[in-house]
């Protein structure tokens, strides 16, 4: 069995920086990589910056000394946004957590007619903070040198403009899969996840009316903690991101 190096991010840029240069290490990461990995001073690690960039090093002392330059992730294309409405309890961070395992670039939260939480601007900044905790573990899990940035809570009528292709999951709607030639100039797409009940017959018709295209996620009916990782791993193999 191959032994994967460590992997973790630091809060430092990585942008500049060259092989021999000595980056410092926070208290949680000393604690994660001395006390929780038992790795010591020599020990090989990989660190990226979560803005796409990352390196090879070694431990020394409280640091880490790269032995190698830093390489930069090119941004992929397209970019896939899952804009999620709040379930029930804790179900979000299992949703944000399979979401950055699966590639997601972005990651927004929606207000929609049918929701049962309700996220006023206190409850949403401690939720923010709690997925941000999320992500960089699962990006750590993951091995991505980018974490997607999360936002919200912001309503449906928010979504689909500009550049991106609003993708509304529906029950029988036409299956994903089979729209595939229209989203293919996007540069980005947008996959909305409603909650629980699902998105309203008025919020469909309207999404529908300002561009977006009702898509299905399968014969089976999903929970919704688990439509937007289905989703995207489709969206990932049929743009042809996991072939990178």
């Amino acid at each position: 069995m191959v032994s994967l190096t460590p992997y973790l991010h630091l809060d430092v840029a990585l942008s500049g920086a060259r092989a021999g240069d000595r980056l410092p290490l926070g208290r949680d990461d000393r604690h994660h990589l001395g006390t929780v990995l038992r790795l010591g001073p020599g020990a090989a690690v990989e660190i990226a910056d979560g803005c796409g960039t990352s390196a090879f090093g070694t431990l020394v002392d409280a640091e880490v000394e790269l032995v190698s330059d830093p390489r930069v992730l090119p941004e992929p294309r397209p970019w896939l946004v899952l804009a999620q409405a709040v379930p029930k309890g804790r179900k979000l961070d299992e949703i944000v957590r399979h979401a950055c395992e699966l590639g997601v670039d972005e990651l927004r939260v929606i207000d929609t007619a049918r929701s049962v939480v309700r996220l006023d601007e206190r409850r949403a900044a401690r939720g923010r903070e709690r997925w941000n905790a999320v992500i960089r573990a699962a990006c750590e899990q993951a091995r991505r040198p980018r974490q997607p940035a999360v936002s919200g809570p912001i309503g449906l009528d928010r979504l689909g403009r500009d550049d991106e292709l609003l993708l509304l999951a529906h029950p029988d709607a036409p299956p994903l899969p089979s729209v595939a030639s229209v989203w293919q100039p996007a540069a980005r797409l947008v996959l909305a996840v409603g909650p629980e009940g699902g998105f309203s017959d008025d919020e469909v018709a309207d999404a529908v009316a300002g561009g977006a295209l009702a898509v299905g996620l399968g014969p089976s009916v999903l929970r919704a903690e688990h439509a937007g990782a289905a989703g995207l791993a489709v969206l990932s193999a049929a743009t042809g991101r996991w072939n990178t």
